[in-house]
């Protein structure tokens, strides 16, 4: 029998992987105090059933008191062994604290068990100090296995997320061509409470509301949502959906159509729109109260890490100091991870100098934060060169682009 000791810890994703490498026979858990204050064992396990892994039956959970008491560590790993002392032993040491990981080494390499390491930027590799070598993993990492594992779960269904892709693919070219011609202005002139309406009840569109100067988009937006031309407006009726799109939905749709596009070439896993994400145990009674839910325009996982891209389109007239970077910041600030990066791509002058440069400030903020911050002048150069993955690696990566 092949057994797996996994020491627990805020980072979950090396352990998540090695499991799914080696699909041992069985699965023991050290788990310390403050790791079982955070529930670390059941989210874990949680995290490998939603990538198909279910070792409800097939697991032992150690308790460990004080994470920095060696005879303490050693008892519970003689405890974990003793379990199981005729079985082949492999312990990833990549978790847990670093008294737990020394004493773990010690204790099982006398043993002759195997012994792994998993580096932070490459955790899919796994390095194996009893042999000297290196064994690649071959896990597709899932959005829902990564958030899963910090105790949060999807709330917004898979049909309706499903359904805003097939959209978003249909309205991919006209989102493009909106792109390609993007001011600080709002597309759709409607008033704070018609926007609101329009977003929940359609619209019937009238002369003024709807007047882009370009020809080739105003052609476009005719012919996506089956508009009248009078005059230099559009008119005709607009569903709710189309509501959203018109009034700024338009760039989340065009930012992940192009992620979405080169998934292959630039490294890219479950690249999802316009998901849902919320504690795991609000959406486990289904009262999700407004607010608690958090909503990732896009989504997607590079790297083994979570990339979350939030979009603002029009003046922003409202967020004078770019402060949706807080946002960013303190939704993602809940996961406790490591490996979570984010964007703030926008049409708005706000986050511009008189040179049309990034403010320094606001630069300043979007390091610290670790964002990357996308200007009206990137994205319309990404509409222009929206086929070539080089361009788009460039512009959300800053990396050289696939040659």
């Amino acid at each position: 029998m092949n057994v797996l000791l996994c020491l627990l810890s805020d980072q979950h994703v090396p352990n998540l992987l090695s499991v799914h490498h080696l699909k041992p026979d069985r699965l023991i858990l050290l788990e310390s105090e403050d790791m079982q204050r955070k529930s670390a064992s059941r989210c874990f396990l949680d995290a490998l059933k939603a990538g198909g892994l279910d070792y409800s039956d097939m697991r032992d959970i150690v308790s460990l008191d004080r994470v920095a008491d060696f005879p303490a560590i050693q008892n519970a790993l003689r405890s974990a062994y003793g379990k199981y002392p005729d079985a082949r032993w492999t312990v990833n040491l990549t978790g847990g604290t670093k008294p737990m990981s020394i004493a773990a080494y010690e204790f099982f390499k006398a043993l002759g068990a195997r012994l792994l390491y998993v580096e932070a930027n490459r955790p899919n590799e796994f390095r194996f100090f009893d042999t000297g070598t290196t064994e690649t993993g071959m896990h597709n990492l899932t959005i829902k296995e990564f958030i899963t594992g910090y105790g949060f779960s999807l709330s917004k269904p898979k049909d309706k997320v499903r359904q805003a892709e097939d959209r978003a693919r249909r309205w991919g070219v006209c989102a493009r061509e909106i792109a390609r011609t993007a001011s600080d202005q709002d597309l759709l002139i409607l008033g704070d409470s018609d926007r609101d309406k329009a977003r929940k009840k359609g619209l019937n569109l009238q002369p003024g509301q709807l007047t882009p100067s370009d020809p080739q988009l105003r052609e476009r937006l005719a012919k996506t949502f089956s508009l009248q031309t009078k005059n230099n407006s559009l008119v005709g009726c607009l569903d709710r959906h189309a509501c959203g799109f018109l009034t700024g939905g338009w760039l989340e749709v065009f930012v992940w159509g192009v992620l979405d596009k080169h998934t292959s070439a630039l490294d890219l896993r479950d690249v999802r729109l316009g998901i849902e994400v919320a504690k795991a145990g609000d959406t486990a009674s289904g009262s999700i109260a407004p607010g608690q839910a958090n909503d990732l325009d896009v989504a997607f996982i590079h790297n083994y890490g979570l990339h979350v891209v939030e979009c603002k389109s029009g003046a922003q007239s409202h967020d004078p100091k770019a402060d949706a970077l807080y946002k960013i910041e303190a939704v993602l600030r809940q996961y406790r991870a490591l490996r979570v990066r984010s964007y703030l791509v926008t049409t708005s002058s706000n986050v511009l100098d008189r040179t049309g440069q990034i403010e320094d400030s606001i630069r300043n903020r979007a390091e610290i934060y670790g964002c990357r911050v996308i200007t009206r002048g990137e994205l319309k150069r990404l509409a222009d060169r929206a086929d070539d993955a080089g361009t788009v690696k460039e512009i959300f990566f800053g990396e050289p682009g696939p040659t």
